[in-house]
């Protein structure tokens, strides 16, 4: 049988180029097709690592060029919620195990987590003002070693290295009453008044008494012994590390601390303590104006005051001390009645008819005088004189604010309702 004959296959150049054209475009294809993919990948890796270390590291704000980071910024807004709801809570433990009615505080707190942008204002107004009193106490040449900040810490956590401060005793500063009295009194009153405090009625309402928050989530009691110290140390600096402060930013509470008071005390040393007007007032409390117009007519046509007092007055202090309300100064009553005590002129003069939100008050001015500033008013001028020094010295400052990247990171947890849930179960 005859062989076959194999046909010989002719490549043209054209063939070649078509398939020289066909291997390009493959290879296009797939380096478009693994550059998509590495762009993906970059992409998903940029974007974790701006939202894990990129966006941290941005400014939130900066004085004098020295920044607060976002993760700063945020571990203290955390810190500073975590301090409202262990408030919360002590009201709510005072209140079960007392009956005191802590309702009113107990909403202040709540409205406050709420508006968790008000907290991120606060926090980040403190951050701003600590850096600017470590700033300018080094300008004034304050400087706190290593050695200082970490006595303030172990003092903190209840160690002394030099044992237990004995406690300072303590003076309150007291009024002391005019020795004698005028005639113009004396025709008014037949008892020199004693130190009173004024009655309810007319108080101001002091502010509410709150639990010291503290720099730290929850204290460790310590043996005052190093050992002690050490061991509560290691226990409290990972609960500041669960809201993502380091142990700088921990140990820079402390030294901040330090500035701000050296600072208080240099700024302060020279306030004066000067004086203050006082008045000696009786007065009293009717429910309607109706009646308060006749008492006040009643005191004017010479009636007594005292037995007036008695039996007209709804102060219920007003059966003992006849409406007497001792000497105070301005701040101690609500304004309205303070204006009228005040502005009363000379011993035995009487006021319109006050309205405050107690009622109605008629009142009766029997003595004013000048007298040193006790020690809240000293105190409140020290704190005023402090103030208009370290907001003239923040202005003079670069202080930038980034209020775009802080709003935009302002933290709402931990929550007061889960917290709650946690400690006392889901009832």
């Amino acid at each position: 049988m005859a062989k076959r004959r194999e046909k010989k296959r002719i490549v043209s150049k054209k063939h070649i180029a078509r398939q020289e054209r066909e291997r390009r475009q493959s290879a296009l294809v797939r380096n478009i097709a693994l550059g998509v993919v590495a762009a993906v990948i970059l992409l998903i890796g940029y974007g974790i690592l701006d939202a894990t270390v990129l966006q941290a590291r941005r400014a939130v704000a900066s004085v004098n060029g020295e920044k607060i980071t976002v993760a700063q910024f945020q571990a203290r807004v955390r810190l500073e919620r975590d301090n409202l709801i262990n408030q919360y809570t002590q009201y709510m433990q005072l209140a079960q195990s007392f009956g005191m009615d802590f309702n009113t505080q107990l909403s202040q707190i709540e409205n406050q987590l709420s508006d968790y942008q008000s907290v991120g204002q606060n926090v980040l107004d403190t951050m701003t003002y600590e850096l600017l009193y470590r700033q300018v106490a080094q300008e004034e040449g304050i400087s706190y070693s290593a050695e200082e900040i970490e006595s303030g810490i172990q003092e903190f956590l209840g160690y002394y290295a030099d044992g237990t401060p004995t406690p300072t005793p303590q003076t309150d500063s007291v009024v002391q009453e005019a020795a004698t009295l005028s005639p113009e009194q004396l025709a008014l009153v037949t008892v020199t008044p004693a130190p009173t405090q004024a009655p309810t009625a007319t108080t101001v309402p002091e502010e509410d008494t709150e639990p010291t928050p503290e720099p730290v989530p929850t204290i460790v009691p310590t043996e005052y012994t190093y050992e002690g110290y050490q061991e509560a140390y290691a226990k409290t600096l990972p609960l500041y590390e669960e809201y993502g402060l380091s142990e700088a930013d921990f140990r820079f509470l402390f030294e901040a601390n330090l500035y701000y008071t050296a600072l208080y005390d240099m700024v302060t040393a020279d306030v004066e303590r000067g004086e203050q007007e006082y008045v000696w007032a009786r007065h009293i409390l009717v429910k309607d104006e109706a009646t308060a117009e006749e008492v006040r007519q009643k005191i004017l046509d010479g009636e007594d005051f005292s037995e007036l007092a008695i039996e007209y007055s709804k102060d219920p202090s007003a059966a003992t001390n006849y409406g007497d309300l001792g000497w105070f100064t301005k701040g101690q009553m609500v304004a309205p009645f303070e204006e009228a005590a005040f502005g009363l002129e000379n011993v035995g003069d009487v006021s319109d008819i006050v309205k405050s939100d107690f009622g109605f008050h008629v009142i009766q001015l029997l003595g004013r005088e000048m007298r040193p500033m006790d020690d809240t008013a000293y105190q409140d001028l020290k704190d005023a004189a402090f103030q208009n020094w370290i907001v003239a010295k923040y202005a003079e400052s670069d202080i930038k604010i980034y209020d775009d990247v802080w709003q935009s990171s302002v933290p709402t947890d931990p929550d007061l309702q889960q917290a709650l849930a946690k400690l006392y179960g889901q009832q």
